[in-house]
């Protein structure tokens, strides 16, 4: 049977290579007529949309024809062009083409030449029109300009020939109507304007004439390109698979005669030996197999075993899916866990940023509105010392906070214009007295008046405060020294001291390695690198010749905002009285409420308490005389102000300002940034900065 099989094989293969030697004659004629009828269509079609193409470029210039000498010129050009796309349109009719293909590109050619010639008529009329309008203009020049209210005139034909649309032609009337009461040039202005109008009519049409001839261009090029592609397309393919197919065939016929023979009677061994062998074996010992149990297999051969592995395999597979589905369930539960623990720590955060900073924020403003005067010089003592400590509460509190979002990656730096010279004055006015007290010689020198920089004013001040506090602390009673440097478009803030300084490599061999030795000199600094690389710059440090440390911030200059923004550092500080001015203050906190009306009273300002927005409503409805309104934005138990402080914007016109007051910046919307009647105040803060405001704000 195997014999067969070859035998068969080898006379298949000699027919095949017979069939192929006979073919490749019918084969290489089909290219040749493919070859001799395709490709002379294909580059008739091809040199058309040529054609066609530059009779587009020709109408083009029809348009901008300034003179009809010109316009001639281009009428002679575009009637070549025109028989030249006849030429090429009568040879496309005699070839084979599909089925409407030549009645579409005759049809797409009447139209474009009548279009053409409505296109020239139109030219010429421009040019014509052109000149008379030119010429009435250039005789109300003429007169205009000896007439002493001539200059009213020239204004108003200056505006006639900067007129582009019909439309606005009404409205030069109307203005000629105004300008020509009792002057002579009614008529005149008229004829100039009809003038005007009939010129624009002409182009508007012609604009039109080249919009639908560039239609006809697009679409008699699309025709005549798809059908160049076509059939180029069709002869490259045809011939390609002709040439494929030649060539298969002969490597066939070559190998069919000096391998099949071989090939045959490897098959016919290996067969006899692996399959045929094994399968009669297998069914002698099935049929020596009687009623008792399965003779046990001694020996397996390769299929035996090939089915061993793949069952094994499927089993390892099956096995590697189950626990991947199982690791994935599991990572999904850490992800949303994870998720979820991060959440409830923002929500706690935000919590704690307005909980607790509000008994600060009273302690604060009830010791800041003790009169300093009436006290003895020991009570006055305990006053100053508890301002200190809860000034250095405030400041840790305020560190704690920014570690945990630096942590948790929910601060976000807000870069906005800030003035420099204004915080620079908080930072004194803040920071003075504490270097008198430690000893320290505190110098800050303030830059140039009008510098703004791009950053978060909040997360600078924590960098500055810092910087200083720990110069202050640990700079052994020394100088201290802050200041700017300007170079190009940066503005580098400084802190520098002659302490101990930093036992610090400036440069470390990982990031990680920095940090960990950083972290070592305590919270300020960790947060201040923290705080330097949320704003997208560096906060780095050197140790000049000698001791001491100089830190410097890269700040990126900006122009001067005349938004409110955030309240920058008070410049004038003190009591002076603010007799009379009213205040609707809203503050859901009892002692927040309480501290903030008695400093306000103190000042002399007339102050209407509320604890819920509909009873700042009713306090306001009973004022008619500009006030202030101070709000806090978190009224408690998810109350927000927004609204309510949109709604009184929008409706009370004695509504001087409004100053927020807010535990974290963040929350401040984005709507009120650059209002100038919208201010904001981070808490805790002092009543003389709260008293600058006021003094600015008042009338």
């Amino acid at each position: 049977m195997v014999f067969l099989t070859l035998v068969c094989m080898s006379l298949g293969a000699i027919t095949i290579g017979f069939v192929a030697i006979f073919g490749i004659q019918s084969f290489r004629q089909e290219f040749d007529r493919m070859i001799e009828a395709d490709l002379p269509q294909a580059t008739v079609a091809t040199r058309l949309n040529a054609e066609v193409s530059g009779l587009t470029s020709l109408v083009g210039l029809l348009l901008t024809a300034r003179s009809e000498i010109a316009l001639s010129t281009i009428r002679i050009q575009t009637g070549d062009q025109l028989d030249a796309i006849n030429r090429q349109s009568a040879l496309l009719q005699d070839f084979e083409l599909r089925s409407g293909e030549y009645a579409e590109i005759e049809s797409s050619l009447t139209e474009l030449v009548h279009n053409l010639g409505a296109l020239t008529l139109l030219s010429v009329r421009r040019l014509r029109a052109e000149d008379a309008f030119r010429a009435l203009i250039n005789e109300a020049l003429a007169q205009a300009a000896s007439h002493e209210n001539g200059l009213t005139f020239l204004l108003w034909l200056q505006n006639v020939e900067a007129t582009t649309r019909i439309q606005e032609i009404p409205r030069m009337s109307r203005d000629l109507e105004k300008i020509a009461q009792g002057i002579a040039w009614m008529t005149f202005g008229q004829r100039i304007l009809d003038q005007r109008m009939a010129l624009l009519e002409i182009e508007t049409n012609a604009q039109g004439r080249l919009n639908r001839h560039t239609q006809m261009s697009e679409r008699l090029a699309d025709a005549t390109r798809f059908m160049s592609s076509r059939l180029i397309t069709e002869a490259n393919t045809r011939s390609a698979a002709i040439q494929s197919l030649i060539q298969r065939n002969l490597y066939f016929i070559l190998a069919c005669f000096f391998t099949f023979a071989t090939v045959g009677a490897f098959i016919y061994h290996y067969l006899d030996k692996h399959v045929v062998g094994p399968i009669q074996d297998l069914t002698r010992r099935m049929n020596d197999y009687g009623g008792a149990s399965r003779p046990q297999v001694s020996s397996t051969n390769e299929i035996t075993q090939l089915e061993t592995s793949f069952a094994k395999l499927t089993d390892a597979i099956a096995e590697r899916e189950n626990r991947l589905v199982t690791l994935n369930s599991e990572a999904t539960d850490a992800r949303r866990d994870a998720e979820k623990a991060n959440r409830s720590k923002s929500k706690l955060l935000a919590a704690a940023s307005h909980d607790l900073r509000q008994p600060i924020h009273a302690m604060g403003l009830l010791i800041g509105g003790i009169a300093r005067d009436e006290l003895s010089e020991a009570s006055r003592q305990t006053v100053e010392h508890l301002t200190n400590l809860t000034q250095e509460t405030v400041q840790l509190f305020n560190s704690v906070l920014d570690l945990s979002k630096l942590e948790a990656g929910t601060f976000t730096a807000t870069l906005t214009p800030m003035d420099l010279g204004a915080l620079f004055s908080r930072l004194e006015n803040e920071f003075q007295p504490r270097s008198s007290r430690s000893g320290a010689v505190l110098d800050i020198m303030p830059p140039i008046a009008g510098t703004f920089v791009n950053a978060d004013e909040d997360a600078v001040y924590r960098i500055l405060s810092n910087l200083i506090v720990n110069a202050i602390d640990y700079g052994n009673d020394g100088h201290v020294q802050v200041g700017v440097c300007t170079d190009a478009n940066l503005c580098t803030v400084f802190v520098a001291d002659n302490g101990p300084g930093l036992m610090l490599e400036q440069a470390t061999a990982t990031d990680r390695a920095k940090e960990d030795e950083v972290a070592s000199y305590g919270l300020g600094l960790s947060i201040s690198f923290a705080l330097a690389k949320a704003m997208k710059t560096e906060l780095t440090f050197s140790t000049p010749e000698g001791d001491g440390t100089r830190f410097e911030l890269p700040l990126e200059l900006a122009t001067h905002s005349s938004g409110a923004g955030q309240v920058k550092a008070a410049r004038h500080h003190g009591f002076e009285p603010l007799f009379g001015l009213p205040i609707v203050l809203v503050e859901d906190n009892p002692d927040v409420n309480i501290s903030t009306r008695d400093g306000l009273v103190g000042l002399g300002c007339t102050v209407s308490t509320c604890r819920t927005y509909q009873e700042a409503q009713q306090a306001i409805s009973t004022l008619n005389k500009p006030f202030v309104l101070i709000s806090d934005i978190d009224l408690g138990r998810g109350r927000r102000a927004n609204e309510f402080i949109f709604e009184i914007k929008a409706s009370t016109p004695h509504l001087i300002a409004t100053v927020v007051t807010t535990a974290s910046v963040g929350d401040f919307p984005k709507l009120w940034q650059g209002d100038p009647k919208v201010h904001v105040m981070e808490k805790p803060f002092k009543l003389g900065r709260l008293a600058s405001l006021l003094r600015h704000l008042a009338p």
